[in-house]
Parts: C-alpha cells; structure tokens; sequence
C-alpha cells in the first residue's frame, strides 16, 4: 500500500504551520506515563506510548506518514473502484488517491485541516468540515475526540474473555484502556448522507521486531479481491493461511484483507489482538458500529533502520466498495449525528512477570 495522493476537497488542505501535517498537539495522562500526538492536518495519531513503550508505528514530525500510518477514514475506508458510484441517478467521480490502481482511498479526512473544538492535557476534539461537491455531495461536521485513559483506576482493566481473540496458553494480565477515540459525523445538508469510518493505525510493542508480533481477529469470512485489491466475493477463512482467529506471525504474513462475520468479546466489543512473545500485547478495540477489519502486513515499512516489517490491523464499519454496494453504510439524516468510538489498550506486564506475581500472591494466602 503506498500513501495516496491527497484528495482536492472544497475545504481547505493547507496548513500554516511548518510541518507536513500541520500543528502538533501532544497530549499526556496518568501523571505523564501516557503520551499522544495527534495532527492538525488529518487528526492523524502520530505517537503513542505507555511508560516510554511505542504502541504504533508513527512517522516524524517534519515528514508525512508513509502507508497511511495513522489515518482515519472518514466518510469511507478501503476502495472505491475506479473512484466511481452512483447517487440519485447520477454517476460520481471521487477523486483518485492511489493512483497505481485506479482507486479512490481512504476517504477525504486525511487532507483536510483540523480545528480545535476544545482541548486538556489529556484530551482534545477537532473538527474538520466535509463540503458538498460533484463527487460527495454531502456536507458533514466531523469531530474527533481523542481521550487517554486514567490508568489509575483499578477498574479500568478490561474483562477476561474465553474467545479465541483473548485466549493464550501462557499467563496473561488484563488490558488496560490506554486511548479512546470517538468520531461524531453531523450531517449539516439537507439529503441523507451515506457514511463509513475506519482508521490506520500500525501497532508496534516497544523495540519488538515487529516480524515476531502475533495477530490475532477473530472473523470467520474474508473478502477476495481481484489484482486492484477490489472485492470479488467472500469466503471463509476456516483451514487457510488468512485465519487469525488464534493468532498469525506476522513475520512471512502476506495480508491486505477485509475480514467480515467478527465474533464480540463478552463486553460486547470487538476486539482484536497485536501480542509479544514475552505475553505483552495490545487490545484494539471497536464498539457496535465496528463489525469489521482490514488486516495489512508488509516488510517494506519506512523506518529509522530502513525498511522493516508492520502491521495494521483497521476498525472499521464499512467492508471495502461499500459506497457502491451500500453495505452496512450508516445514512446519516439530515441534522442527525452518528457517534462511534474505537480504542486501544494495553497489557503491559509480561508473563512472566504475571506468574511470578501469581506466586507470591499464592504464597503469602
């Protein structure tokens, strides 16, 4: 997957800050031991950390993110063939952001400048504004809330499920809510307005190789795609190398697929797991709205050593064409707002730290 081309929007893509993607705004929480960044241009998640431990594979602030690092994709994610679909008997073009396939991609979020709608050390909301044009003609408020969590609190660990999504062979810890990113889509027009979200985050456990990271999703279909990467059909993912229902390596792992039929956690999330081979992992996380994913693996992300492996795993709502199929589309009406929200948490203890504690917590009962 290469960066797309950014989208010509009716609202402005420019920005007068110096770097690539505008104003950088850092956020902190449970007294410093979090860390975000989050982007102007976009409200693209340039950093995040726990206790110093990178979570995602961000990009530096005087460069633009490769691969669509950190991207959210609003008002669809993944493709649109040929950047054409209809609406009211009328042929749309979108504009064509990955060129190299003839596709439309990713949506307009990622070229359009954010203001600030209110902000704390911990969290901040920006708002980009989504005009009607020839190829989207829809208008839409959109803001997006990025809030890190109080890890203080003894009850913000997430519920120990029996899913294949959680299961492990080795001790594991419960995972601490660490982000919690929340998306409000406002249809300020007068016509209904088909939506979509998704985001882009690649998940990374510290200084890890990433090729030794485990994926794990537990879906029991995926979409085929034709050589564009456009949907052909759907087929089940039982006995082939695409299941993740009890982890993958991603190390040798060849995937740019849509997953669909996602079994949720006993919270009712969906959850969705990046692990370490010492047990740390991360819990991706997407609430009712978020029944699907897009898994992306490649060796040739851009890093500081040259070029290495990554991973995305991809909430989102929509499967890929979805403008054009109308599947789980969410019609906005107008002077309605759509609220979902997605997350990322964190089990930072490793197993054997978790088994050395289960004994001396046995040993002294």
């Amino acid at each position: 997957m290469s960066t797309p081309t950014a989208p010509s929007t009716s609202s402005s893509s420019a920005s007068s800050a110096d770097a690539p993607t505008g104003q950088q705004f850092e956020l902190t929480g449970s007294g410093g031991r979090l860390r975000a960044v989050v982007t102007e241009l976009g409200a693209m998640l340039r950093l995040l950390e726990v206790d110093g431990v990178a979570l995602i594979e961000g990009f530096d602030e005087s460069a633009y993110p490769q691969f669509c690092a950190g991207w959210m994709l609003i008002p669809w994610p993944n493709r649109v063939r040929d950047g054409l679909w209809s609406y009211d008997g009328v042929q749309r073009r979108l504009p064509i952001t990955e060129p190299e396939r003839g596709n439309a991609l990713h949506g307009f979020l990622f070229g359009l400048v954010h203001t600030v709608v209110s902000q704390s050390d911990s969290s901040i909301t920006l708002r980009a504004l989504i005009e009607p044009s020839e190829a989207y003609p829809f208008a839409l408020t959109v803001d997006t809330t990025f809030t890190l969590s109080d890890t203080s609190s003894a009850a913000a660990a997430s519920p120990t499920t029996a899913s294949p999504t959680t299961a492990s062979p080795t001790a594991a810890s419960p995972a601490t809510p660490v982000l919690t990113i929340t998306h409000a889509l406002t249809n300020t027009g007068d016509r209904d307005a088909p939506t979509a979200i998704g985001a882009h985050p690649y998940f990374r456990i510290g200084a890890v190789p990433t090729e030794q990271l485990t994926v794990t999703v537990d879906a029991a279909t995926r979409v085929t795609v034709d050589a564009r990467l456009n949907p052909l059909a759907t087929a089940p993912v039982a006995g082939t190398t695409y299941d993740l229902r009890y982890g993958a390596v991603v190390g040798g792992s060849d995937l740019d697929t849509a997953y669909l039929d996602l079994t949720p956690a006993a919270d009712g999330r969906y959850r969705h797991t990046i692990a370490a081979p010492d047990g740390r992992r991360i819990e991706l996380w997407g609430d009712e709205n978020y029944s699907q994913a897009q898994v992306f693996t490649t060796p040739i992300f851009p890093t500081a050593a040259g070029p290495g492996w990554a991973v995305t795993v991809e909430p989102t709502t929509a499967p890929p064409d979805a403008l054009n199929t109308g599947e789980n589309l969410r019609w906005i009406a107008p002077g309605d707002t759509w609220v979902s929200s997605w997350g990322i948490d964190f089990a930072a203890e490793t197993a054997a730290e978790v088994t050395t504690a289960a004994a001396a917590k046995g040993a002294t009962a």
